[in-house]
């Protein structure tokens, strides 16, 4: 299996250096693309949440207004869908970095978990 990479982000206020990282996974995010909205939503990515809302309503009405082909409304759907897998972490991160969490570096591993331990290991504070 291939080697993911995530950025990691750290919350100024953390009580300490493992206690409030964030490793968001650099590339295409299937959950991004299967849930859009609901995805966006979880991560409290409220204004882009709701502009795929808007998007995926727009559409529904354009289908219906202007009687789409099924096969352009389907192509229309999954561009719409593409856009947030490839762009959701991007997303993510902006939001990380405008909250105060900047990102401080990256990690890599097969999984999250091997990816977390990997930055720890290396990344241990010194007493």
């Amino acid at each position: 299996m291939a080697a993911r990479f995530y950025t990691v982000h750290f919350s100024p206020f953390g009580a300490g250096p493992d206690r409030d990282a964030r490793f968001v996974k650099d590339g295409f995010s299937w959950a991004a693309f299967v849930f859009g909205p609901l995805w966006a939503f979880y991560h409290r990515l409220w204004f882009a949440g709701s502009m795929l809302l808007a998007a995926l309503a727009a559409l529904a009405l354009a289908g219906e207004f202007f009687v789409f082909d099924p096969v352009a409304d389907a192509a229309l759907s999954l561009g719409l869908a593409l856009l947030i897998g490839f762009e959701g972490p991007d997303l993510l991160r902006k939001k990380l970095g405008a909250r105060g969490m900047p990102e401080r570096g990256i990690a890599s591993g097969r999984n999250l978990a091997e990816a977390e331990r990997n930055w720890f290991r290396r990344h241990r504070p010194t007493p």
